[in-house]
């Protein structure tokens, strides 16, 4: 093996963002790369385009979910079904739990792109993140958020690189 394959093969984990990292790192499982941070605006009929550098990896079955910090989560299929899989097999009888489950997925909705490939913010998700006209989306590794652009300044006004990398640190000492 030459220089340029070893390099090829030790470099195969970068991906462009929206792209699938598939390595041994990641226990051999797909997982997405969804980095970055677009600024938008809802359109009269409060439809948004999702970027096209995390189009074609979000595929075009992806869900909105009601997020943390008034928030909406834009997740790919293949990720929600890693949250019902995770569910297991909790028994029909076992009612608070069946509830916290029917309470999840009843916070999720299916997404419908138009022929254009807008989607529209359903009602109960535009106000629960607060969201008047202008809208930030950025990636979050194996998912999307949307928040309006005043929760999104507010949230980040404090935060520095510093802080966000003890962060980073703690949580992968954590594990």
């Amino acid at each position: 093996m030459n220089f340029f394959e070893k390099s090829e093969q030790r470099w195969l984990t970068v991906v462009k963002s929206g792209g699938i990292i598939n390595s041994s790192n990641s226990g051999g499982t797909l997982m997405y790369s969804f980095n970055g941070r677009f600024n938008h605006q809802l359109d009269a009929k409060n439809r948004i385009r999702i970027p096209a550098k995390f189009k074609a990896d979000l595929g075009t079955d992806y869900k909105f979910a009601f997020g943390p910090n008034k928030s909406i989560y834009v997740m790919p299929f293949s990720e929600y079904r890693k949250i019902l899989d995770s569910f297991g097999d909790v028994s029909y009888f076992d009612d608070e739990m069946q509830e916290a489950i029917s309470d999840f997925t009843a916070m999720v909705y299916d997404v419908t792109e138009d022929n254009q490939g807008r989607v529209v913010i359903p009602g109960e998700l535009k106000d629960f993140a607060e969201i008047d006209k202008d809208i930030v989306i950025t990636g979050a590794a194996s998912f999307l958020r949307i928040e309006s652009l005043k929760n999104f300044e507010e949230r980040n006004k404090h935060k520095d690189v510093k802080s966000v990398f003890a962060k980073l640190k703690a949580l992968k000492t954590d594990n």
